[in-house]
């Protein structure tokens, strides 16, 4: 059993469609966490999108985990720029979905913004993991794009949620300094190139208690992505932590809430 916290449903045109992922993560056995940063029509992926724009991503989201509810896990988009409304459709994602589930960031807001804070108190609530988008650009972030300071701010003033640390902050050794002693955190492995010393560095770093697999598919694929983890110097123990045991645990604690199953 693998879980990959970082499936978007698409990234412009898709020639094979959602299905051919859905094919290759049934025969693998992995859950996904999807997100959509598009609507179903694929209408673009705006950088602060607007209220209608984030619905209907989430409703495609929706649509995908009602359909496959043996395979997916939605994380419900929000753009921390509509604080109220943000609030507002977690809450209706909430009431209207009974199985595991969580919440995707990307770069409407910089993580640090005081404005994600009653978002995290809901998330803190109802035991939601976020999959936060981070990144260290040499030639300049996005205006609201985070890096991985931001990111140690915003795990310190929540010890109470739980973060996938998407990318791992782009350049892994940095990343995984910031992340040092925040037990709430995960360093998620989606995304860049599938090369040898990625998942041993951050295991020097952070153990592998404090990691967890995710492809950034489609823009990624599956193979590419669990090659890091099969290609590196683990025990068995330390690969099964990093494939599922982690993020399992971490969506393990919704159970009591909603009733929902694994």
């Amino acid at each position: 059993m693998i879980i990959d916290v970082h499936v978007h449903t698409r990234l412009g045109p898709d020639p094979h469609g959602f299905a051919y992922l859905l094919d290759q993560a049934a025969e693998l056995d992995v859950t996904l966490c999807v997100n959509s940063l598009s609507p179903k029509d694929g209408t673009g992926m705006p950088e602060s999108p607007t209220e209608d724009e984030i619905r209907r991503c989430n409703d495609w989201t929706a649509e995908l985990a009602a359909a496959h509810p043996e395979r997916i896990i939605p994380m419900w988009y929000l753009n921390p720029a509509h604080e109220d409304f943000a609030c507002r459709e977690l809450e209706e994602r909430l009431a209207a979905h009974a199985g595991l589930q969580g919440v995707k960031l990307w770069v409407a807001v910089r993580c640090n913004d005081p404005r994600l804070d009653p978002i995290m108190r809901l998330c803190a609530e109802h035991k939601l993991p976020v999959l936060q988008h981070t990144w260290f650009k040499v030639t300049g972030n996005l205006p609201g794009e985070s890096t991985p300071m931001d990111l140690r701010e915003l795990a310190l003033r929540h010890p109470d949620v739980s973060f996938f640390w998407g990318h791992c902050g782009g350049d892994y050794e940095y990343g995984a300094k910031c992340a040092r002693g925040l037990p709430n955190v995960y360093m998620d492995l989606g995304g860049g190139e599938a090369m040898n010393g990625y998942v041993d560095l951050l295991v020097e770093h952070e153990t592998a208690d404090h990691i967890v697999f995710g492809s950034d598919a489609p823009g990624r694929s599956l193979i590419s992505q669990l090659a890091k983890v099969y290609g590196a110097d683990l025990s068995d123990e330390e690969r099964e932590k990093i494939l599922h045991r982690n993020a399992q645990a971490l969506f393990d604690q919704q159970k009591p809430a909603n009733g929902a199953a694994s």
